[in-house]
């Protein structure tokens, strides 16, 4: 996705390379610049990676109810929060690793401890 700030340094470097190069020099500056205006933004990726996630993690009746934090960086993906048990743990860590674009995750999610009395 192209911002307001990408478009605005491409202009800003096209104006400032034709007013103090040769053209040709202006030119290679100006390319460098468009390139550099078509890479995506890591946190535009990571926002949309942890979205992904989030709305996996929704659509699966079994997880209802769980509190998972996500974020990312790179792919590297990093769950938190308190799950049930063992088993809506490993459901949660396979939903996660069924999005497209995680390459890893690191688990800091916790079982909750059954307390004595408590229905299994």
């Amino acid at each position: 996705m192209i911002t307001r700030q990408r478009i605005v340094t491409v202009l800003t470097t096209t104006a400032i390379a034709y007013s103090i190069c040769s053209p040709t020099q202006a030119a290679g500056l100006v390319g460098a610049a468009r390139l550099q205006a078509h890479e995506p933004v890591t946190g535009d990726v990571d926002r949309s990676l942890q979205n992904a996630i989030q709305i996996a993690l929704r659509a699966d009746r079994a997880l209802d109810g769980i509190d998972v934090a996500v974020s990312s960086h790179a792919g590297d993906v990093t769950l938190s929060g308190t799950v049930r048990d063992a088993a809506q743990l490993a459901r949660v860590l396979q939903t996660a690793l069924s999005v497209a674009g995680v390459r890893r995750i690191d688990n800091a999610l916790a079982v909750a401890e059954e307390r004595p009395g408590d229905p299994a």
